[in-house]
């Protein structure tokens, strides 16, 4: 009779934590850790998203907060969220604690490479209550991640370029400790460029270092313009062929997307996409 009572507390336990869970107002700030929750099903419970959030298209629906390094404390809770998740980018600090100090907010990995993706589908389903579902979801990731490591590292990995194009803040160049250069050691590209963070983009130093693959990841669809990289074609990237434009937050989200980033830059990379 315990036995069965304490099951039945057990149960009733769980259930009412699944119902919590389903009843919560959830709120986002990094493009990453949206995808992720649309990646576990749970992207009815998201009531607002951050500006870089624009994947997938539904995401673009929901009311945005801005900027997720510049988010506005009384405007993320009006929203009246149960819960807050934001990427560890996520600023600036005084708006944060003070969104801590008012609900419950989660701080989820910020670490940018495979591992780093698949401990933050973790943390995200366990502050939603879908363990289970992470589970299978990183499951389905390792198994992407373990076709992709079949094919590197690369015999001749092409010196590379990647370059940030950032609408009406210009074109910078990804140095160290970027997720631009965290984009390239997970594929053993060796960058081409120097120094720390994003640089201004020096069309003379791009020749000078003649990059056999150049990566542009753009912030918005569009935003680079030929004009911004005029030797281009004068590089042996550009004479090859081996340029890749396409969207940043695929490119330097890490989020679940990234075994499709990886392969599409290794398309390029290994002219398959010629």
């Amino acid at each position: 009779m315990r036995a069965g009572l304490r099951l039945a507390t057990a149960l009733l336990a769980l259930w009412m934590a699944a119902a919590g869970h389903a009843q919560q107002r959830l709120v986002a700030a990094g493009g990453e850790l949206t995808e992720i929750v649309y990646a576990l099903g749970a992207a009815d419970r998201l009531v607002a998203v951050d500006s870089t959030s624009n994947y997938p298209a539904a995401a673009r629906q929901l009311p945005k907060l801005g900027y997720v390094r510049a988010l506005p404390v009384e405007g993320t809770l009006a929203m009246k969220p149960d819960l807050v998740l934001l990427s560890g980018e996520a600023g600036p600090p005084p708006a944060v604690a003070q969104l801590k100090q008012a609900t419950e907010v989660r701080v989820i990995d910020p670490q940018w490479s495979p591992a780093g993706l698949l401990a933050r589908v973790e943390q995200v389903a366990e502050a939603l209550g879908l363990q289970e579902r992470g589970e299978q979801l990183n499951g389905e990731l390792r198994q992407r991640f373990a076709t992709l490591d079949k094919r590197l590292p690369l015999a001749d990995p092409p010196r590379t370029l990647l370059v940030l194009s950032a609408g009406r803040h210009g074109v910078q160049v990804a140095g160290k400790g970027t997720q631009g250069q965290a984009l390239l050691d997970a594929l053993g590209l060796p960058n081409v460029a120097d120094g720390e963070g994003y640089k201004p983009l020096n069309a003379e130093a791009v020749l000078a270092t003649n990059p056999q693959l150049i990566i542009i990841a753009e912030t918005r669809p569009g935003s680079f313009q030929p004009e911004q990289l005029p030797l281009l074609d004068s590089t042996e990237a550009g004479a090859q062929g081996r340029v890749l434009v396409t969207d940043g937050m695929l490119l330097l989200g890490f989020g679940p997307r990234l075994p499709d980033a990886m392969e599409t830059v290794l398309e390029v990379a290994t002219g398959e996409g010629r």
